[in-house]
C-alpha cells in the first residue's frame, strides 16, 4: 500500500538546482503536490537542501516555478527532492500541473483539501 498522499504526474521539463555554492540542470521526470523526481548525473547527500527553479516554456513570458527543497532520495541516475517551501505562485502553478497532467482533475482538489484539513486538525 502506497504512503502516498498526493499523486505523481509524469512531467518532462528542465531543471535548475542551487545546493550549496553548486548550479546544475536536470530533466524533471515527475511532480507531486509534495515533491519532485529529477534526473540528473549529479550526486546528493539526503538531507541537503536546495533551490530548485523549472521553467515552463510555451508561455509568453516564460513561467519560473521556484521551490525550496531537501533531498529525500538519491539513486544512480537521480534524486528526489520534497518541497518545504513555494510561493503562492509557483503554488498555484504547480497545482495546475498536476491538475492538467492526471486523468482525474478534481482528484488532486481533493487530495489538497484533504492535506489542508489534516493539517488544521493537528495545529488544534
Amino acid at each position: 500500500m502506497s504512503t502516498r498522499k498526493f499523486s505523481r504526474v509524469p512531467f518532462n521539463v528542465g531543471a535548475t538546482v542551487k545546493i550549496a555554492e553548486r548550479q546544475f540542470q536536470g530533466s524533471v521526470e515527475n511532480l507531486s503536490m509534495t515533491g519532485m523526481f529529477l534526473v540528473t548525473n549529479e550526486h546528493f547527500t539526503e538531507g541537503e537542501t536546495a533551490e530548485i527553479t523549472i521553467v515552463l516554456t510555451g508561455t509568453q513570458p516564460e513561467i519560473a516555478v521556484n521551490f525550496s527543497g531537501i533531498v529525500t532520495r538519491t539513486s544512480e541516475y537521480g534524486v528526489a527532492f520534497t518541497f518545504e517551501k513555494l510561493d503562492l505562485d509557483s503554488y498555484v502553478h504547480l497545482k495546475n500541473i498536476i491538475a492538467y497532467n492526471i486523468d482525474d482533475a478534481e482528484k488532486v482538489m481533493e487530495e489538497i483539501s484533504h492535506s489542508i484539513d489534516e493539517k488544521f486538525a493537528s495545529e488544534k
